[in-house]
């Protein structure tokens, strides 16, 4: 089995993470995409990983305490620099559906995970179903959660769905966890891989030696930050050097 390759939060090593202008270049260049949805205080899907816009925006606070016309004058920033360089053309926070629509044409295979894991977000998983349901993006999308309630109402509300679990942590009989929670795959840490055969993507690897271990165990994916690393590890024969 190949490994499939997704470029966490786009490809952060290039372009600043969640940006427009990183999922553009992920959807000519990569072959999966692994990004974390919020709810505004309007209830309108937005993508970013943290719940605060500290770290990677212009403005600070939670995400949940604004609206989508205020949260759209918030301006994305790289974080390494972040008092001096502003992203090139000024990027917006994206919305869900503005990623759908970069994506939507493509065969890039989506991992949309519900950032469920510190808030509550009442509806969330309702509200990205119904989005969902606008593109022709199902078989090409797996939701994913650390809130294993979220991916239970998830199941609740369209039993089709592709559901994954993340976890930092082992998980007891993971083929019988599998089952009774309706997964059809864990995303572990790469310090916990699970040792019983079941379908599981790592997270977040970055170095050579952690891809071509993933690649040589045939793991369903692996996500990372810089997947042209990862694709030319891969494809270029390289995962037999340890």
């Amino acid at each position: 089995m190949k490994t499939t390759i997704f470029g966490h939060r786009g490809i952060p090593v290039k372009f600043v993470e969640n940006s427009r202008t990183g999922f553009e270049y992920l959807a000519q260049n990569g072959e999966a995409v692994e990004f974390d949805v919020h709810l505004t205080q309007d209830n309108v899907p937005v993508i970013m990983h943290d719940e605060q816009l500290d770290r990677t925006t212009n403005s600070t606070g939670y995400i949940k305490n604004f609206n989508i016309r205020d949260l759209k004058k918030v301006q994305l920033i790289n974080d390494s620099n972040r008092h001096q360089q502003l992203v090139s053309q000024h990027e917006s926070i994206p919305t869900l559906e503005e990623v759908f629509e970069i994506f939507n044409h493509t065969n890039i295979f989506l991992n949309v995970e519900l950032k469920t894991d510190y808030l509550s977000y009442p509806g969330i998983e309702k509200i990205v179903l119904n989005l969902l349901k606008k593109y022709d993006l199902s078989r090409r999308v797996v939701l994913s959660s650390f809130n294993i309630f979220t991916l239970q109402r998830l199941y609740q509300l369209d039993h089709t769905q592709n559901l994954a679990f993340l976890s930092s942590n082992k998980i007891n009989k993971p083929q019988q966890f599998m089952t009774d929670n309706h997964l059809k795959a864990l995303h572990l840490d790469r310090t916990v891989r699970s040792e019983a055969p079941v379908f599981q993507r790592i997270w977040t690897v970055n170095s050579e030696s952690d891809m071509n271990m993933a690649f040589q165990q045939h793991l369903g994916g692996l996500f990372t930050d810089d997947f042209e690393k990862a694709k030319n590890l891969r494809d270029g024969d390289l995962s037999q050097k340890i």
